[in-house]
């Protein structure tokens, strides 16, 4: 059986790239200096589960963000993800491995949300330097998310995203083995995951 590019190697480099994602919504947003331009960014892709940068927002299609994620993963060198994942999606655009498109997405619209509920650019510098923390800071540091916290938001994203019931997008089931898979592979002690044969035909 062929192994698929979400496994136990590639998989704990997509929560990073999560992360990334994450942290570029909010440095974007913290580059801005129109604060409403931004919150309507933030409002109408979410609402339309459209792909797009906040300095670059025409015509961006899924593989235009596939560019993006190529790009971040070649940056900080996340090469198991960007070239056996990201780079190899022409093979599986209608199964559940191309929630990595909308998710990742979402997790940029989280950094700008995140942003706009404190959009203080004194943490900047602390901010870019440390992996996995929110933007807004307790009372004496950032706050330091994990693994589990990134399989939390996936939950919920998929959730969003599957309430949003667009039109030729993966289906409820594909989302949730997306997830699935996601979190089996990032256990400690993590196991294959083996999905349902309609989940990964076109």
């Amino acid at each position: 059986m062929t192994r698929l590019p979400l496994n136990r190697t590639t998989a704990p480099q997509v929560i990073r790239l999560f992360d990334i994602c994450f942290k570029k919504g909010v440095l974007d947003a913290c580059d801005q200096e129109d604060d409403y331009y931004v919150k309507e960014f933030l409002e109408r892709h979410k609402a339309d589960g459209s792909y797009g940068l906040i300095y670059d927002d025409e015509n961006f299609d899924w593989k235009r963000w596939r560019f993006t994620l190529e790009r971040l993963t070649r940056d900080h060198r996340l090469k198991s993800v960007g070239e056996g994942y990201i780079s190899a999606t022409r093979g599986y655009t209608k199964n559940f491995l191309f929630a990595i498109f909308p998710m990742t997405m979402r997790f940029y619209l989280m950094g700008i949300e995140e942003y706009l509920e404190y959009p203080n650019p004194n943490n900047t510098a602390l901010f870019k330097q440390e992996a996995k923390i929110h933007w807004k800071p307790m009372p004496s540091h950032l706050r330091k998310m994990n693994t589990q916290d990134f399989l939390s938001y996936l939950q919920e994203f998929v959730y969003e995203r599957q309430t949003l019931k667009l039109e030729d997008d993966l289906t409820e089931r594909q989302y949730d083995s997306f997830a699935e898979a996601m979190y089996k592979l990032t256990r400690k002690y993590a196991v294959p995951y083996d999905p349902p044969k309609e989940d990964i035909e076109d």
